[in-house]
């Protein structure tokens, strides 16, 4: 019986929401982009799980097709900083035992590069991890300190999302 009354006040307060609000949720628009000048984002990537990692990546790479990220025609500045154990990802070494692994999160990040994502990765985490510095993926730009990109990105303007 309480249930059922909870029920009815929950509906009853639902219908005087305003309806233009719940539609707007619905169709992907977002009041805190209002007045955004620009979309400008550094992610603090740590994820260590490989299908985890490639979900999150596919999630990065789709923001730079959603409209609310394109402000005045421009597309999002996007870099994805990797510390933590997400270095072992971009190692031919440590996931040559995880071949189709490899090759699903290489071709992704070569994707995203080719979209005009940038990738670092944070090279005194790689040694912590063990991985060698001729192992990491080509195209991903070694850095000695990964924690000294995120806090000169985000003097510079880019909002940072950390990504565990």
């Amino acid at each position: 019986m309480k249930r059922s009354m909870f029920l009815i006040v929950v509906l009853f307060f639902l219908g005087f929401m305003p309806q233009e609000k719940i539609q707007a949720q619905t169709e992907g628009i977002y009041e805190a982009m209002e007045g955004v000048s620009s979309v400008n984002t550094v992610f603090d990537f740590r994820i260590s799980d490989a299908d985890v990692a490639l979900s999150h990546l596919n999630l990065i790479h789709g923001m730079l097709e959603d409209p609310n990220m394109i402000i005045k025609g421009e597309q999002p500045e996007i870099i994805i900083v990797l510390v933590g154990p997400s270095v072992n990802l971009v190692s031919t070494e440590k996931m040559k035992d995880n071949p189709e692994a490899k090759d699903k999160i290489a071709k992704k990040i070569s994707d995203m590069i080719a979209d005009g994502i940038r990738f670092e990765i944070c090279m005194t985490a790689a040694h912590a991890f063990g991985v060698p510095a001729d192992s990491v993926l080509p195209e991903i730009v070694q850095v000695k300190n990964g924690w000294i990109s995120l806090v000169g990105y985000q003097q510079n303007g880019y909002s940072m999302i950390a990504d565990f």
